[in-house]
């Protein structure tokens, strides 16, 4: 019997309601046979900062086996535990914590951070005041990432204390699910990135995607001079130009330096888009004139995508590439201009691929499988 297996009948007896956001972390370590949802039944919170997932669910109109939201609540096993045995002891001390606060949801990625973070202060105490600041002193994983970000960026005209109230008001519980998510993206793709915590603290990306998410809420309100303003901002202090008014999904890996998005481009769910990469028009186009990046697609260093053109599901552009014709799903494209090289191989028994992150196999293998049918897939 596998360890994984072990944890999952050890927590089987108890409680669901406490226990249900704990186990489908192990949904990525099992076979496809057994990629069930579990159902999940928190008690509602009395804070606002501590929504239930079934709060979550009921604003969103998703169900309870959406795969983004099992994804969102359960991202993530630090590299704090060494191994199965300290990660299951882990797990059911939440389950006794959440017993003993029925009235708050006790999340186990924030949890994961603070020990991290507590584990970093006894390796470094000089690093106390950073880490009480960023981390141990916050009450979330929400009220951390919008004071570190805050601070970040506060200018002359707008200080850190009324950007933290600015991000509190309009980041929606949908936008936090992907703040979530863009911080799993982080600290399971960046190869600079060890711990969650490290990208909370230290990671220019994440910090652009966080506050594009702010000045998108922004745009939408009609208030664009702000949105402008802090779109500005941004780019001088994290050299990421993001147009408040562009759309992008939830676990997007954004490395930063250099990065380019315009108004209207489009992206998906899942993208990872690295150091200077641009998605812009031909400059002979107006209107609806950017990309529109698909799922789970992977652009390298330096790339260029220009005008209204789709990139498929799972494409994979080279670095520093030029991109001006659509992209089918799964195709690998290179050059200039690019040319379809290849397209992905998915197989399930090797998605340790580097171009298929385990973690999220389980969410696209059967969706990507439909291309496979396409000429030249393989």
């Amino acid at each position: 019997m596998t360890v994984q297996r072990l944890i999952i009948l050890l927590l089987a007896p108890l409680s669901m309601s406490a226990t249900a956001f704990l186990v489908p972390p192990l949904l990525s370590l099992a076979t496809p046979s057994t990629l069930t949802p579990f159902p999940i039944d928190l008690p509602m919170s009395k804070q606002g900062e501590a929504e239930t997932i079934n709060g979550i669910l009921s604003k969103t109109n998703k169900s309870h086996s959406d795969p983004t939201f099992i994804q969102a609540l359960n991202p993530y096993r630090s590299p704090q535990f060494a191994s199965d045995r300290e990660y299951l002891d882990f797990l059911i001390s939440l389950q006794e914590k959440q017993r003993n606060n029925s009235a708050k949801f006790v999340d186990p990625f924030w949890e994961q951070i603070k020990l991290e973070a507590a584990a970093a202060l006894e390796k470094e105490p000089g690093a106390g005041p950073q880490l009480y600041q960023g981390i141990l002193g916050r009450s979330s994983l929400k009220s951390a990432i919008s004071s570190m970000v805050s601070h970040e960026i506060e200018t002359e005209l707008i200080p850190a204390t009324a950007l933290k109230g600015l991000m509190l008001e309009l980041l929606t519980i949908e936008d936090e699910m992907r703040i979530r998510l863009d911080l799993q993206a982080v600290a399971t793709r960046s190869a600079g990135i060890r711990t969650a915590m490290d990208a909370v603290l230290f990671h220019n990306g994440f910090h652009a995607l966080v506050c594009y998410r702010v000045g998108h809420r922004l745009w939408q309100a009609g208030r664009t001079g702000l949105a402008y303003y802090l779109q500005s901002v941004v780019s001088r202090r994290f050299s990421a130009d993001i147009h408040p008014a562009c759309r992008i999904g939830s676990g997007c890996y954004i490395r930063g330096s250099g990065c380019v998005i315009g108004e209207t481009a489009v992206v998906g769910n899942d993208v990872s888009i690295f150091d200077g990469v641009t998605l812009g028009g031909t400059g002979k186009e107006a209107g609806d004139r950017h990309p529109k990046i698909g799922n789970g697609v992977i652009i390298g260093g330096w790339a260029a995508v220009l005008g209204n053109i789709p990139v498929g599901d799972g494409a994979v552009v080279d670095a520093r590439s030029i991109v001006t014709k659509p992209v089918p799903p799964l195709a690998r494209v290179s050059g200039v201009p690019a040319r379809i090289q290849g397209y992905r191989s998915l197989d399930f028994n090797d998605v340790i691929d580097k171009d298929l992150e385990a973690h999220l196999a389980p969410k696209y293998f059967e969706q990507w499988k439909q291309y496979e049918s396409l000429d030249g897939g393989s």
